[in-house]
């Protein structure tokens, strides 16, 4: 569908959120704190879980009161602010999860590259063992080869040794000979003893090494523990968002069924449709004033790094087909089939019955609910949230002056502040907020302006 130019009578108050919301991006380029403990994150999430509840206390109070019909939408929309202010909080909770999941990952992996260098340690002192053992076996047959040849020729006493020497001289030889004999027997003992101990002393060192790798396997297996149960509370957080986003949509049809009713009533009709184009036009006045501070921004910062020079948005040139336009934009939904529902021209709006200018392109296909929804170029999310007329839309900042809007979405895949490139997958086609059936709703902004899209993205 399109930007609509119907708003509930809470609408300011939630544009004035939406609108600091957006100032905040713009001054910080974060959208979730980055400080916010998990515990403050779920005391958020418990608090905007009592407003929930005290706003449908007011429904119910409300409910089957015609005459409190716009009051009954009104209490409607206070409530999807509350809903989607508490899927911001899961996703802050979320974004604090994977945090400290990471860290767990690099602390795990740390400890595996500890015990990747103690295993090699271990190797290395497996090679000392068998080439000590090599050692003490080559000493060993030496040992046995002396000994052997000592028994074969038998002991020889002093006594004997004199009596069979010519003199005194030759005695003397015979002894130191045969002392030198018993003295390299003995250095060969001990060398082997030596070799014996070193080979046990290594042996206590793997010991160890082998006690330390168990304390890392053990840390690292409490790791993955708390890893498992951080993924565990991520899916439950991502559950609760799917269901808040679900109510989200519920509540919205709700309050689209009751504006039906005011139908019946042209004078307060009248009024609220009034009322709902003056809060899209000053919804898109800030929008356009963020754009236009953003694009002055970065001009200046080129102005700062270049010494001068200007830089100019993109022109309305015609598209070159469904690969790349001239501007060098993607077409944001990519399947068989993809046509223009409605295009960028005045039309009666099917929600409302009103006459309307479509800001954008509709894209829609068969089956294509749920498919992802490509960045048309690379950029910056200024924001991704709900709104109960665009339902679920993200806004990219492309620099140079160019922004594209995507909405109608089932579901987010990026974050403001994130930094896309161009065909990452940003969210899903859906049906959310003011909408007769699944379709992407594209815009394409210039230089603060909505421009044709047709002449950026090629379909």
């Amino acid at each position: 569908m399109t930007k609509h130019n119907i708003f509930s009578k809470s609408s300011y108050k939630r544009i004035l959120s939406v609108v600091l919301a957006l100032v905040c991006i713009v001054s910080s380029a974060v959208f979730a704190s980055g400080t916010d403990s998990i515990n403050s994150l779920q005391d958020k999430i418990n608090d905007y879980q009592d407003k929930i509840d005290s706003a449908q206390d007011k429904l119910d109070s409300l409910a089957g009161d015609i005459s409190k019909t716009k009051e009954y939408i009104s209490e409607l929309d206070s409530q999807i602010d509350e809903y989607q202010n508490q899927i911001d909080a899961y996703n802050d909770q979320i974004t604090a999860y994977e945090n400290k999941i990471s860290d767990y990952e690099k602390q795990k992996d740390d400890l595996q590259s500890q015990i990747d260098d103690l295993n090699k340690k271990i190797n290395e002192y497996n090679k000392q063992i068998q080439e000590l053992k090599t050692q003490v076996n080559a000493k060993y047959s030496q040992l046995k080869k002396l000994i052997r040849q000592n028994y074969m020729t038998g002991d020889t006493s002093s006594l004997e040794v004199l009596l069979c020497s010519d003199d005194f001289s030759d005695y003397l030889t015979r002894l130191q000979f045969n002392s030198s004999v018993a003295d390299y027997q003995q250095s060969l003992i001990d060398s082997i003893n030596a070799d014996i101990a070193s080979i046990n002393d290594t042996i206590k060192k793997i010991d160890e090494e082998k006690a330390s790798i168990e304390k890392l396997k053990s840390q690292i297996e409490d790791k993955i523990k708390q890893i498992e149960s951080l993924e565990s509370d991520v899916e439950a957080d991502k559950k609760k968002v799917q269901e808040n986003q679900d109510k989200i949509q519920e509540k919205a049809d709700k309050s689209n069924s009751y504006l039906s009713q005011l139908k019946s009533d042209s004078a307060n009709y009248k009024s609220i449709i009034s009322s709902y184009k003056s809060d899209i036009d000053a919804l898109d006045n800030q929008i356009s004033s963020i754009l236009k501070q953003r694009a002055a921004a970065q001009q200046a910062a080129k102005n700062s790094s270049s010494g001068g020079g200007s830089s100019s948005g993109g022109n309305s040139s015609t598209s070159s087909g469904t690969g790349t336009s001239s501007q060098g934009f993607i077409c944001p939904l990519q399947m068989s089939g993809v046509y223009v529902s409605s295009g960028y021209y005045y039309r009666t709006n099917p929600i409302t019955g009103a006459s309307e200018h479509h800001g954008g392109l509709d894209l829609t296909a068969g089956g294509c609910y749920g498919h992802s929804v490509l960045a048309c170029a690379s950029g910056t999310v200024v924001t991704a949230t709900y709104h109960y007329s665009w339902g679920n839309y993200i806004l990219i900042d492309h620099g140079n002056g160019l922004a594209t809007l995507y909405a109608h979405l089932s579901g987010f895949a990026v974050s403001a502040g994130q930094s896309v490139s161009q065909g990452q997958t940003i969210g899903y086609v859906g049906s959310t907020g003011y909408s007769t059936g699944p379709h992407l709703h594209v815009e394409v902004w210039v230089n603060g302006s909505r421009v044709n899209p047709a002449g950026y993205v090629p379909v």
